[in-house]
């Protein structure tokens, strides 16, 4: 169908009607668009065209979208970073609401409960091209929220083992930003993650 194809990979219900708006009865349409995957809803008022438009979508953008606020972390960020070699199909992301998982047709995402004070420290917006946008933990923010879920780890050497099971990259970053590590270490308030940054600093200082 021609125009759908002024719509982005990723769009909502206002826009699509927006599109519509020349048909009598758009919701009529929307329903036969489903019908013949030429769109698919990724949750309700939520779409991305189908394959035959040869616009992909960007999972990163809709995992912003789905459920919000949120950003991008964890083993999906740091897979995103090139700092560890595993590909990473979940999308994982931190919210300042309830955890939440949500099965789609294009994908699983699920999302992870960040304390407010941290929630803002060390995030940052990735450019997608089409002057579109994600945000997304940095290296730092994104290795602090995985290990601020490792409730088990309480001594400095399951910290080491865990680290060492990672198998992280810090080459392409360099090396942490001990300055952010600490400033989300004070927003966290967990031990795990005083482990870290001390076992992090032995390593790369």
């Amino acid at each position: 169908m021609k125009s759908l194809i002024q719509l982005p990979s990723e769009f909502d219900y206002n826009l699509l009607l927006h599109v519509l708006r020349d048909y009598k009865k758009p919701r009529d349409k929307i329903r036969g668009l489903l019908k013949n995957e030429d769109i698919i809803r990724v949750k309700k008022g939520l779409y991305v065209l189908g394959k035959e438009y040869n616009k992909p979508f960007n999972k990163f953008i809709l995992a912003n979208l789905i459920y919000g606020p949120s950003y991008i972390t964890a083993q999906t960020a740091l897979a995103f970073w090139n700092m560890i070699p595993e590909r990473v199909e979940l999308i994982i992301s931190m919210t300042a609401k309830r955890k939440k998982q949500f099965e789609t047709p294009v994908g699983s995402f699920l999302y992870l409960y960040c304390p407010r004070k941290v929630f803002n420290i060390g995030i940052q917006l990735e450019d997608a091209g089409d002057q579109k946008n994600f945000l997304i933990a940095s290296p730092e923010k994104a290795l602090c929220d995985m290990t601020a879920m490792q409730t088990h780890i309480s001594t400095k050497m399951a910290m080491k083992e865990f680290l060492e099971l990672m198998r992280l990259d810090f080459s392409v970053n360099k090396k942490p930003d001990f300055s952010l590590l600490e400033e989300i270490k004070t927003g966290y308030k967990r031990k795990s993650i005083n482990l870290l940054v001390t076992c992090l600093k032995e390593n790369y200082v």
